[in-house]
């Protein structure tokens, strides 16, 4: 655990190393909703996640993280917290998100996941309609929300991905996390996912490493689901990573300056700035497209 003098160093090295994100992204007065995701564990993703996060979040930005990692969720653990509550509490106990909800530092929040996403789909009308009005209520509250998905995307977690306003798949340069990764992709496409996917190449050797596993992934992408990716970055790999996990203080905070936290700033800033005129025009409609799912799932049962 950090102490508090250590705590606040870190704030201020932080700070010193922030984005410039403009209040005008922030459409129609609603979070700015990422999912990250991954076709397998072990990639980084949580870790990639979190540091994005405290990224935007050294703005001044007010950002949340919920942990849809189910039964593997680690955000807590990350920051060296412990947290009391989890999304379950929300979901049957009918606990606002705000009361579940964690501080981790200084303008980030997250919630973590615990059990129960099964459950979302087997609420009563009444449970449904408390769960999209917490939902509606931090999407007004926070200027971004990432959704740190499990390992490959299971049918409770789908609705969350599909909702969201950008989606980024985490991958790393072997050969079967990119087969992963592209299997993440066809289920999407299966399931008519139509914006353009993000792609952050986790753990590259060299620049080139990045680009040319992008290459490999698109490639196979656009051969046989037709669909666009776009190549968020590459991110070095960096024993810093490992340390900071065991020490359980984020790199970004522990060394804002260093090549490994600028290449991560850069990452949260393409993805908060990101002008996909289609996303930005459906962002309000978070709620609704979740709300489908949930109708369609009574329907079909």
């Amino acid at each position: 655990m950090m102490k508090p003098d250590q705590a606040e160093g870190l704030r201020k090295l932080v700070q010193q190393n922030q984005l410039i994100v403009p209040n005008s992204l922030r459409a129609n007065g609603q979070a700015k909703t990422i999912a990250v995701m991954s076709g397998k564990g072990g990639v980084g993703k949580s870790n990639l996640t979190l540091n994005m996060a405290l990224s935007i979040a050294s703005t001044g930005k007010q950002v949340l993280i919920i942990d849809l990692d189910f039964g593997m969720g680690n955000i807590d653990i990350l920051l060296g917290k412990t947290s009391t509550s989890s999304i379950l509490d929300v979901l049957v106990r009918k606990k606002s998100f705000q009361a579940a909800m964690t501080k981790g530092t200084d303008n980030l929040y997250y919630i973590s996941g615990g059990s129960g996403l099964e459950q979302l789909f087997s609420l009563d009308k009444d449970q449904w309609s408390f769960f999209l009005e917490e939902m509606e209520k931090i999407l007004n509250d926070f200027d971004c929300i990432f959704f740190d998905m499990g390992a490959g995307l299971s049918k409770d977690q789908l609705p969350f991905v599909l909702s969201a306003g950008e989606v980024v798949v985490v991958t790393t340069p072997e050969p079967t996390s990119i087969m992963d990764a592209y299997s993440a992709i066809k289920h999407l496409a299966i399931h008519q996912f139509e914006q353009s996917v993000q792609i952050i190449v986790n753990r590259c050797k060299t620049p080139s490493e990045g680009s040319e596993t992008y290459r490999k992934l698109a490639g196979v992408v656009t051969s046989f689901l037709h669909r666009k990716l776009v190549f968020a970055g590459a991110v070095p790999d960096d024993p810093a990573v490992p340390k900071a996990v065991t020490e359980q203080i984020p790199f970004y905070m522990k060394q804002p300056h260093s090549r490994l936290s600028k290449t991560i700033k850069m990452l949260a800033e393409t993805l908060y700035h990101q002008q996909i005129r289609e996303a930005r025009r459906e962002q309000h409609t978070f709620i609704d497209k979740l709300s489908s799912f949930f109708k369609r799932r009574k329907v079909d049962s």
